[in-house]
């Protein structure tokens, strides 16, 4: 049994940069996951098309195995256009795409096989999460819903819990994630942007800073802060060992271009005319 990742992945045109490059919040994590070692699935869908076909064959670059991902004249492959703005990416047009089909009776068979199962917000799978743990412990990304009315529906189904809460006051932070525990989630980590991150088991609350870096792109580094998280998680790591290493490792992402970076096989420098292809 391994962790499997399932959800969105979609292709980003870094528009100001003149790249593409494949990424998504799950296909994000699941790529940094292999790259830490971890033996780990991915299971998504993908159009018919050239965007899904570059997309398989970047993940087989990872060494990941596509068998679970499935290709669909359904819906065309997703996709993001992405501005930079100092180092801070914004997001323009998008459209997940195929990324947010139903599983299949294939798919749901790899799922059934998990230690673990992460998801996220972006990926449609809200319907699917009561099954989902039924199989598995869940982590979900809930990204910006922190304490609203989004995450008080899918917390009761979650065992591994993470927030973007840059911004909110830390006591209120505190508060709601002391809840969520006595709910029943095992693990709470909010990140915070430039204030660090702050993680809690029941009992204990963790505070770790974030790095001191010039970035260059911003984008991937929530993905990558999970990633490792899940990777320490899995390992039985002590949180302080985790939270020092995920900081560490999205500090690494800011420094580079793409969410995956540049020196890889997902990334590819494409024309105008490319870019309008991709994006149709």
């Amino acid at each position: 049994m391994m962790p499997v990742v399932v959800g969105d992945n979609i292709v980003d045109i870094l528009v100001d940069r003149g790249v593409t490059s494949i990424g998504g919040n799950c296909l994000n994590v699941a790529v940094h996951m292999s790259r830490l070692g971890e033996p780990v699935r991915y299971v998504g869908s993908v159009g018919d098309d050239a965007a899904g076909r570059w997309l398989i064959d970047a993940l087989h670059g990872e060494g990941l195995d596509t068998s679970a991902v499935a290709v669909t004249t359904g819906a065309p492959t997703g996709y993001a256009v992405i501005h930079h703005r100092d180092g801070e990416r914004e997001f323009g047009d998008f459209d997940r795409g195929a990324s947010q089909l139903r599983l299949t009776a294939a798919q749901w068979e790899v799922v059934s096989g998990a230690s673990l199962i992460h998801t996220s917000y972006s990926s449609a799978l809200e319907r699917e999460l009561p099954r989902l743990r039924r199989t598995a412990p869940v982590s979900f990304d809930f990204d910006t819903h922190v304490d609203d009315e989004y995450a008080a529906g899918l917390v009761p189904f979650v065992s591994h819990a993470f927030f973007s809460g840059a911004g909110h006051d830390p006591a209120a932070l505190d508060a709601y994630a002391r809840r969520l525990l006595a709910d029943g989630v095992e693990t709470v980590t909010i990140t915070r942007g430039a204030d660090g991150a702050l993680h809690w088991r029941p009992g204990r609350q963790w505070h770790q800073a974030a790095r001191s870096v010039e970035a260059v792109d911003t984008l991937g580094a929530g993905d990558a802060y999970i990633a490792r998280m899940l990777v320490g998680i899995g390992r039985g790591e002590a949180p302080e060992e985790s939270l020092a290493a995920a900081a560490d490792l999205a500090a690494e992402v800011c420094r580079t271009l793409g969410a995956l970076g540049l020196n890889t096989s997902q990334t590819l420098a494409v024309s105008d005319d490319q870019e309008r292809e991709i994006a149709r």
